[in-house]
């Protein structure tokens, strides 16, 4: 393929989606179309814009292009005489959504640096200044992606893209909530773009500015999903002034008052029924008209081609330099990383992003590190302040012991971090860089070595409180690691379905607290528990690390014989001294009739069990992220 030879056709395009229709009781789908007959042509070097109001069908097209449409698609889109597959637009084509979720941790160097990567492509020193430099981001290069103002931002997602150079790039609204000032910037860039490099841009507008329109080549102006112009922009005065709808001069053409067929009164009517139903008839006529009188416009050659080298599709048509400057520790450790994966290849690539998410040198980085090292150890510092001075006695050390035990294990439950660059795999996985299992993989090596490290910081302090040895500190460890990891994945597995962050969180901490009041056993012994509930605890780890962590806790020599309070003694009353030792009261909290005291109440097994849970929850995750999204879910994540 030439890339100046390039052409995008569009041809005969159908596309229907499912609607969902709320009903009193139940909602059901209906197929509605989206598309009806959509024909384009753009060639390489130029700049289409698809126009039309809000519903008109312009992203659906963009969809359907991309090959990312849920629904009944029919109809031919062919780059340079290529069926333009999903597969083949992955390798040659890039997407900017509506919006778009970057890493905030990241500088904008780093982020530019990390799509390279992502899309394991060559010179990617040379391909981050150049496209710093295309989209006037050099003064902001080591500004954190949480700093940037909005057209800074706006601009920064084009260059995730860009730095690819892709030979069809197509854009959603990218000029949506952006100043006059910045618009031109963003339009004139992507015609910079397209003209040197010979490649196709694609972008949808609902209403563009007048002074924009000398960078657009092409219009495709779209109404009720369907076309009524296509062609150059210089020519589509002259196509409406031939079917009897001229613009008055010095009329901006996209918003004149006379030109039904154009933007303004080419959306439907929906003031009355009288209104709806003669805008529908008017816009049928000019869809009608340009299918008889206007497919030649659609069909006209560029006038000027480019004047740019033969390369191969998908290959940068200039050599550019290497060399870029990230700070002094983020180049040492991204330096290591490169060399980790050269060595195991490009299936780990996003365990780099992930990582230089987390260790980026900058106050949002060490924020992040911080708060995923120290949030479990400083929470449980604070929280075992009240229980530093336990008097013991009988009477208060067990309540006192089993309220620490509960509490720790509650924060463990929701301490555990989140992945924040959730929305961005979404997003990542449409463009087919990597799949879900090979997204929780990488995590999973990002986190459990910091989650580790922050439960032994964690049994550590509490280590002289609950007078653990070296051997009981080690078991404890395990225990609330696995709980850590359990408590993750569960997270991981509800925004899996889950859009809104918030509400995650929320449903995460109800089902903690329903877990552990069931199956901790310290709000409410398991031998009281009714039947159905005993068995449901047995399904959830709660159960078998809260009686892991009690034993190693309350099962010591210390608990033998303890005093009532200050005033009485044991045995010498023995109706007050209800529990001899601290076995005693696991045995009444912890145990059912009829159990085996030896198994229940055994250490080795509680920790085994509490790891296979953490490690089946990782690999049940592993296949749900496998599994295709139902189309409800998946419009959570769409943008």
């Amino acid at each position: 393929m030439i890339p100046s030879d390039c052409t995008l056709d569009i041809t005969n395009v159908f596309h229907s989606t499912a609607v969902v229709i709320e009903g009193s009781c139940l909602s059901k789908s209906e197929p509605t179309a989206v598309l009806r007959d959509v024909s384009a042509r753009v060639h390489g070097g130029e700049v289409l814009a698809i126009l039309g109001s809000k519903g008109s069908g312009k992203r659906a097209l963009l969809d359907v292009i991309a090959g990312r449409a849920e629904g009944e698609t029919r109809g031919r889109v062919v780059l340079n005489n290529n069926l333009l597959t999903p597969e083949l637009f992955r390798r040659h084509g890039g997407y900017v959504a509506h919006r778009c979720h970057l890493l905030p941790s990241l500088t904008v160097r780093q982020t530019l640096t990390y799509a390279t990567w992502l899309a394991n492509l060559s010179n990617r020193e040379a391909r981050v200044r150049q496209t710093l430099a295309d989209l006037a981001l050099s003064q902001v290069a080591n500004r954190p992606v949480n700093d940037l103002t909005k057209p800074e931002y706006r601009r920064l997602m084009l260059g995730v893209q860009l730095a690819k150079d892709p030979t069809l790039l197509l854009l959603d609204e990218p000029t949506w909530d952006t100043d006059p000032l910045n618009t031109y910037l963003i339009v004139s860039m992507l015609w910079s773009y397209a003209t040197r490099r010979g490649s196709i841009v694609v972008l949808t507008m609902e209403t563009p500015r007048s002074d924009v329109l000398p960078f657009v080549s092409r219009v495709t102006l779209l109404c009720l999903g369907a076309v009524v112009y296509s062609g150059p922009t210089r020519s589509m005065l002259d196509y409406f002034t031939y079917i009897g709808f001229p613009c008055p001069e010095l009329e901006n053409p996209l918003i004149c008052n006379n030109m039904a067929g154009l933007v303004c009164l080419s959306t439907v009517d929906r003031r009355s029924r009288d209104r709806f139903l003669e805008s529908n008839q008017q816009i049928s006529v000019l869809v009608e008209k340009f299918k008889a009188e206007g497919v030649i416009y659609m069909k006209e050659a560029p006038q000027v081609l480019p004047n740019i080298k033969d390369t191969p599709l998908g290959i940068m048509h200039k050599g550019l330099g290497r060399g870029i400057k990230p700070g002094c520790f983020s180049t040492l450790f991204a330096l290591y990383l490169y060399v980790f994966l050269e060595t195991y290849g490009s299936s780990l690539k996003q365990l780099m992003r992930g990582m230089a998410a987390t260790f980026a040198f900058n106050k949002s980085g060490l924020g992040h590190f911080t708060a995923r090292l120290l949030l479990l150890p400083f929470s449980i510092a604070l929280m075992s302040i009240l229980y530093s001075h336990s008097t013991p006695v009988q009477s208060r050390i067990f309540l006192q012991t089993g309220g620490l035990v509960f509490n720790v294990h509650y924060i463990t439950f929701v301490n555990c971090q989140v992945p924040g660059y959730r929305a961005r795999y979404y997003q990542e996985k449409r463009e087919g860089l990597y799949g879900g299992a090979m997204f929780l993989t990488a995590y999973a090596l990002l986190s459990l070595p910091l989650s580790f490290i922050s439960t032994m910081i964690t049994i550590g302090i509490l280590a002289p409180i609950l007078e653990l040895h070296l051997s009981t500190w080690a078991y404890a460890c395990g225990v609330l690691w696995a709980s850590y990891v359990a408590a993750e994945q569960i997270t991981v597995a509800v925004l899996m379905v889950v859009g809104r962050p918030i509400t995650g969180a929320i449903t995460v901490l109800y089902m903690t607290l329903v877990f552990l009041i069931i199956g901790s056993g310290a709000i409410r012994s398991l031998k009281g528990l009714p039947y159905w509930l005993a068995a449901v605890s047995t399904a959830l780890p709660a159960r078998y690390a809260s009686l892991a962590l009690n034993q190693l806790a309350i099962d010591v020599p210390a608990f033998l014989n303890l005093h009532y309070n200050e005033s009485f003694a044991c045995p010498g009353i023995p109706e007050l001294c209800r529990y001899p030792d601290g076995r005693a009261y696991l045995i009444e909290r912890f145990t059912r009739e009829g159990e085996n005291i030896s198994e229940v109440l055994n250490v080795d097994l509680n920790l085994l069990i509490s790891l296979a849970f953490a490690v089946g929850l990782s690999i049940f995750n592993s296949v749900l992220y496998l599994l295709p999204l139902p189309a409800k879910v998946k419009a959570k994540f769409r943008e």
